[in-house]
C-alpha cells in the first residue's frame, strides 16, 4: 500500500477503530514509530496531560509531523524497548501517550502500563 493510501484508509477510521489498528500493527511489526528531532522526542501537552505520540507506520508519523512540526522525523522504536523500558520510565515521569493521532489531532490517550498491557495481550480494556 502507497503511503497516501495507507494516510487515506487510517483518516477514514475511528479513533477507537485507529486504536485497535495500532495495537493489530505493533504487534507484527514489533516496532512503533514518534517523532523526535536533535533535542529528543516530541512531547505534546493536553491541557494536563504532557503526551507521547506514537504510530504503527513511519507513513503516518511523518504525515503528521508535516503540519506543524515539519523538523521533526519519524523515530522507530522497537515493540520491546517501548515495553521493557520506554513505557516503564514514562510510567515513572508521570507521562502518558498519545497513540495514533489523525492528522486532526484526534487520538487515545492511554497511560503507558494500560498501553503495555494492551501490547502484551493484544486485547483493549
Amino acid at each position: 500500500m502507497s503511503s497516501q493510501a495507507l494516510i487515506d484508509a487510517n483518516d477514514r477510521l475511528t479513533t477507537k477503530q485507529r486504536y485497535q489498528s495500532f495495537i493489530e500493527q505493533a504487534r507484527k511489526a514489533q516496532q512503533v514509530w514518534t517523532l523526535s528531532d536533535e533535542q529528543g522526542c516530541l512531547i505534546i501537552e493536553t491541557g494536563d496531560e504532557k503526551v507521547l505520540l506514537l504510530w504503527s507506520e513511519q507513513a503516518l508519523a511523518e504525515h503528521w509531523a508535516s503540519k506543524d512540526h515539519a523538523n521533526f522525523k519519524a523515530l522507530a522504536i522497537s515493540l520491546s524497548d517501548l515495553t521493557e523500558k520506554w513505557l516503564p520510565g514514562m510510567a515513572n515521569d508521570g507521562f502518558d501517550l498519545a497513540v495514533a493521532p489523525s492528522f486532526a489531532g484526534e487520538g487515545t490517550i492511554v497511560a503507558p502500563l494500560d498501553l503495555a498491557d494492551e501490547l502484551s495481550s493484544g486485547k483493549i480494556k
